[in-house]
């Protein structure tokens, strides 16, 4: 999908510095551990998947304790050593990351009917 080709063209450009790459990870790793279990449920629920079938994305089995894990992972970005310019840059980056999930969650909703079975 359209989509989903730019949301990997700007993971591939992010391996240009890795704060930004940084940036792909936390909105990956900390977001879908967030609301990302509630997407994927809900994803389960409306197209009759079972058995992680089409949501295994959003499966995090390596991380017992999301909580703890959560808290860890900001507590490490909290320690980067990072300037207050590359902190703004990987903030942008972040918001990119978001804008480009909101694109494919878009694209994704105008062919629901096509995606249930």
């Amino acid at each position: 999908s359209a989509a989903a080709d730019a949301y990997v063209a700007r993971i591939h450009e992010s391996a240009s510095w890795g704060g930004l790459f940084v940036a792909h990870h936390y909105t990956r790793y900390l977001g879908d551990l967030s609301g990302g279990q509630a997407i994927g449920r809900i994803i389960a629920r409306e197209f009759g998947l079972a058995d992680g079938v089409g949501t295994a994305f959003y499966s995090f089995e390596q991380v017992p304790k999301p909580k703890l894990y959560k808290d860890a992972y900001r507590a490490r970005l909290d320690a980067l050593p990072l300037d207050h310019v590359e902190r703004e840059r990987v903030l942008d980056e972040v918001r990119t990351v978001f804008s480009l999930n909101g694109g494919l969650f878009a694209e994704m909703t105008t062919h629901l009917d096509t995606y249930r079975r």
